[in-house]
């Protein structure tokens, strides 16, 4: 029933939060390769578990019906395994140098 608008709401808020999380997490350009690195070795786990295809996780009443709901499916979960890995993985770096902030 929401089709397209399900999908460029999925994308955006995944978007915003991994521009916002890997600017809040990275002070200096080297720290990008850590993210790289962080990302490169969580994307086979989240590939398995969630981000492959994205319709198991959510509510079959936000896809349209036939072949407009497969293309709807297949973008939001490309959205998803790009960009899921690099949110967990600057998440991790942010609590890591927040914690060693408060900690040193």
């Amino acid at each position: 029933m929401l089709g397209w608008l399900s999908v460029i709401v999925i994308a955006a808020i995944l978007i915003g939060a991994t521009i916002f999380l890997v600017r809040r997490a990275m002070g200096h350009w080297w720290e990008y390769s850590g993210l790289l690195i962080g990302g490169l070795m969580l994307f086979r786990p989240l590939y398995d578990l969630v981000s492959g295809d994205v319709s198991r996780v959510l509510p079959s009443f936000i896809w349209s019906d036939g072949f407009d709901g497969k293309d709807q499916i297949i973008w939001a979960s490309i959205a998803s395994t790009i960009c899921l890995p690099l949110i967990i993985s600057a998440a991790l770096i942010l609590m890591f140098k927040t914690l060693c902030a408060r900690i040193l």
